[in-house]
């Protein structure tokens, strides 16, 4: 059996109710399924192309993420904004994420400083290109998962996984703010540069900077 036939028979497919969450999520993180707006589980399924029953779990995973509310007798809609909402997500993240940057501080390597800077070197280019903001959006979440990665803490980087997850919708809100990305960018690398040194202090100084500006930005555009 060849290399090519050992990649043929152990890639697995990927279950469709996986499928509908990703499709799902990912919608509703751009804003293509605003916030409030009323969701068809048919309608969607026709869209997917995918099956009602995967359609109808991946809704109950995400009403349980709490990107989604399902109303008895009346249906699923897209949670709507709530300032509210935006600052308990921005306290949380002020706690976790700010013990999460010290962490990594102490425990990376100069090995893993490779994969943030690629990712930010990207980021850069999209900036550059002005080609929109989804894959910006796509490139913060692997930069803020690297930093939960590297504070060798799964259940915080967990905890930190949902958080992010629960603030992207409104941060594709900030990043569509002209200027926003450029300012994005330059505090992510003053936040590797932080960790890069091991300066704890600094690292969750920039840490919380950064969450201010979303703060102070998303405020703004809503």
């Amino acid at each position: 059996m060849t290399s090519l036939d050992v990649s043929r028979t152990t890639q697995r497919p990927v279950p469709l109710v996986v499928q509908a969450y990703e499709a799902i999520k990912h919608r509703i993180f751009t804003v293509a399924y605003a916030p409030g707006a009323y969701l068809n589980e048919i309608a969607i399924s026709r869209e997917l192309g995918i099956g009602r029953t995967p359609v109808h779990l991946a809704l109950h995973r995400l009403a349980k993420e709490g990107l989604v509310n399902v109303i008895p007798r009346k249906g699923v809609i897209v949670r709507p904004v709530s300032l509210d909402e935006v600052a308990q997500i921005i306290e949380a993240r002020l706690v976790n994420e700010t013990y999460c940057a010290t962490l990594a501080t102490r425990r990376v390597t100069r090995a893993d400083l490779e994969a943030p800077k690629a990712i930010l070197s990207k980021a850069q280019a999209e900036i550059d290109a002005g080609t929109g903001v989804e894959e910006l959006m796509r490139l913060d979440q692997a930069f803020h998962s690297w930093i939960a990665k590297m504070s060798g803490n799964p259940i915080l980087a967990e905890l930190l996984s949902n958080l992010q997850d629960r603030a992207a919708r409104f941060w594709f809100l900030s990043l569509s703010e002209g200027h926003h990305p450029q300012q994005v960018q330059r505090e992510h690398l003053d936040l590797l540069q932080a960790i890069a040194s091991k300066d704890e202090t600094q690292a969750a100084n920039m840490a919380r900077a950064h969450i201010e500006s979303f703060r102070n930005t998303i405020l703004r555009v809503l």
